[in-house]
């Protein structure tokens, strides 16, 4: 089979902050359910992560103390990420000048990543009004206490287009600068958990990423239209994340084999949204969430259940990437649509993810570095390095394989974690050159 695709003309850099997750759920922050996240900073650590969003419905209702919010900045900082605070839409203009001030940025420990609010407007989107209305309020406020910052707006429970629209360029525009001559926000967030309780397997494989790229796609137009009209360039370009998101937000069952948050499937589909994240320029992809493991419908964690606290599909797959995925997003593409490719380049490396989501059936591949290549067995894969080398080999059912490769195309190291792995709480196995 010949496969043939033509490269975007400008490469695309992967923000430093792509790879994130969400500070949930530690002790005290919902009542008396049990939080473990205190526990689990080595592991979270180890997953490579670079930013951790402090947010949520949790936060929204109960925002921290000081001496807590302290700690937990400690916490993110001390594992070499960073803090993306969200301060509740109730604050008032001095709460939110108070709290920015206290962690001024130049300070070395302080936050520079502000959002304001959490779904506010979730299946009732008359109210974009009233969140134009906190927006104008307390961002100035926050810009004021500390110019340097940035603050991402509104982090609503799905892409609702038309009250994004409103905010980003429209009627209750917030794109431009504030009375100060600061910029009022600096980007937009959103939330996508698309699939509910009643869903199959290839909802979780096709129909959920190709919304969410849809959604990406339509609200990367609105900045790029809100950006020519208030004349943001460079750095000042307006920036977008996903600061929610999973299979489902109801979470049928706790199976490895199935197809809720915590299954094989899940980790590769939590792969496929950091990709289109890697593909379009995301400031950061923040799933929901570390560990979460008392009710069986909230646990959408990379962490599993105590006292062991296996890592699960999701926690490797977000390790293989954020470990070794850096430079710019490399475009590849796959001849079976069961079958996905991610790729990135560096100054240093070539790094190719496959993702084999059927169930059933394993596959001889034929991986090409460069924009065409022709192969006689079932599975083509062409990511464009611009290197006449072709790495051949097979990929079992529900398994991925990420090879990581020199600028020339040799293998410096090939991954390969499959549902088998998971079972057996495996992590996944690494083999250097000598042993190939």
């Amino acid at each position: 089979m010949i496969m043939v695709f033509a490269s975007g003309a400008n490469a695309q850099k992967i923000s430093p902050w792509l790879f994130g997750q969400n500070h949930w759920m530690d002790r005290g922050d919902e009542g008396d359910r049990p939080g473990y996240l205190y526990m689990l900073w080595p592991e979270v650590e180890n997953s490579g992560i670079r930013m951790v969003r402090i947010g949520g419905i949790g936060y929204e209702h109960h925002f921290p103390g000081r001496t807590e919010l302290t700690a937990m900045i400690d916490s993110i900082r001390g594992i070499g990420a960073e803090p993306f605070l969200q301060v509740p839409r109730h604050f008032s203009e001095e709460e939110a000048f108070a709290l920015v001030k206290d962690y001024t940025y130049s300070d070395g420990r302080g936050i520079r990543f502000y959002s304001i609010g959490n779904e506010p407007i979730c299946n009732n989107r008359g109210e974009i009004d009233e969140v134009y209305e906190y927006i104008i309020r307390l961002a100035p406020a926050m810009k004021k206490a500390d110019p340097d910052i940035k603050i991402l707006v509104f982090d609503e429970c799905t892409f609702y287009q038309e009250p994004y629209e409103a905010l980003c360029g429209g009627r209750l525009d917030i794109t431009g600068r504030d009375k100060n001559g600061n910029w009022m926000i600096d980007g937009f967030t959103f939330h996508n958990y698309p699939n509910g309780r009643d869903f199959d397997r290839d909802d979780v494989v096709f129909k959920g990423p190709y919304n969410i790229r849809q959604q990406v796609k339509q609200l990367i137009g609105m900045m790029e239209r809100a950006n020519a009209k208030h004349h943001r360039t460079g750095e000042d370009r307006l920036l977008w994340g996903l600061t929610e998101v999973n299979v489902t937000y109801a979470n049928p069952d706790r199976e490895i084999s199935g197809t809720g948050n915590p299954s094989f499937l899940g980790g590769q589909f939590i792969a496929e949204i950091y990709g289109i994240g890697l593909e379009y320029g995301a400031f950061t992809v923040c799933p929901w969430c570390i560990s979460e493991t008392d009710r069986i419908n909230t646990d959408f964690g990379y962490l599993g259940l105590p006292s062991d606290f296996y890592p699960r599909s999701s926690y490797y797959h977000t390790q293989m990437m954020a470990l070794h995925m850096t430079g710019e997003f490399l475009p590849s593409f796959t001849s079976n649509s069961y079958v996905t490719s991610i790729a990135t380049m560096s100054d240093s490396e070539v790094v190719v993810m496959i993702l084999n989501k059927d169930q059933t059936r394993d596959y001889e591949f034929d991986l090409f570095l460069h924009r065409e290549g022709e192969s006689p067995g079932p599975l083509t894969i062409c990511a464009d390095a611009g290197l006449d080398k072709t790495i051949s080999g097979i990929i079992p059912e529900q398994t991925t394989m990420m090879f990581v490769l020199s600028k020339t195309g040799e293998i410096r190291k090939q991954i390969t974690y499959g549902i088998t792995h998971n079972l057996k709480h495996q992590p996944p196995d690494v083999i250097q050159p000598n042993e190939l």
